[in-house]
């Protein structure tokens, strides 16, 4: 019997304690509030500082770090992780990029090459790619990606479309059946280069045959210098 009482003794409080323990932290959990954290990966800090407080969390800067594809001021880790269900009153630690900053991209329509290339210089970008379309504006820069006013990291590139001339393309006659002469007047009168050579030196002398630089039939443009060979 003495045994009895001794180990009723011993046991009671232990389950006192833990029943007691139990009914504790159940209250706590039921009755604690709760919040989904948002997701504050690529915002500001102040942006995601305010995202945060109106949950009821707290943001605190872990760290800031060197990201190049992300900008200055902008959040690229964060923990806990973002559509989680978190108790209210929790702190988000954050990583926060270092740079590069973050910009508007200028025009460049109008410009020179020339003078987009001092414009790059100025703002930290980089000419990825220069297109040359046919335009009026022969020179010019008529067209850009990305457009002006789009956000652009420092450093991002830029492409440039400019103007050239507009070309003309033609279709190589059947010289088989149109004298050389007829030839050279037609292309003379389209404006069209080209130029004769006599393989013997002589003019005058006997022509055993004709040959052109370029074949009957085919489509060629207006910058071209077509040769006749005359043998």
């Amino acid at each position: 019997m003495k045994l009895i009482k001794i180990l009723f003794c011993i046991v009671a409080p232990i389950f006192v304690f833990g029943l007691s323990t139990y009914l504790t932290i159940s209250l706590l959990l039921k009755f604690q509030q709760t919040t989904v954290c948002p997701d504050v990966r690529g915002k500001t800090v102040e942006d995601a500082r305010e995202l945060l407080r109106k949950q009821g969390l707290a943001l605190v800067v872990l760290r800031y770090e060197r990201r190049n594809d992300v900008p200055y001021n902008h959040i690229t880790v964060q923990k806990p992780d973002a559509n989680i269900s978190t108790k209210k009153g929790r702190v988000v630690y954050v990583i926060v990029s270092e740079g590069p900053e973050l910009m508007k991209t200028p025009g460049f329509a109008g410009l020179t090459l020339e003078e987009a290339q001092s414009v790059f210089s100025e703002k930290h970008l980089v000419l990825e790619k220069t297109v040359m379309v046919p335009h009026a504006r022969v020179g010019r820069v008529i067209a850009q990606l990305p457009a002006q006013g789009t956000d652009i990291l420092e450093y991002g590139k830029v492409t440039l479309f400019v103007g050239t001339a507009p070309r003309s393309y033609y279709l190589m006659a059947d010289t088989r059946n149109i004298n050389y002469n007829e030839l050279a007047d037609e292309l003379e009168s389209k404006g069209i280069r080209y130029r004769i050579n006599y393989a013997r030196g002589d003019q005058a002398s006997t022509r055993s045959g004709i040959e052109y630089s370029i074949l009957p039939r085919t489509i060629f443009n207006s910058t071209e210098e077509i040769v006749i060979n005359i043998y």
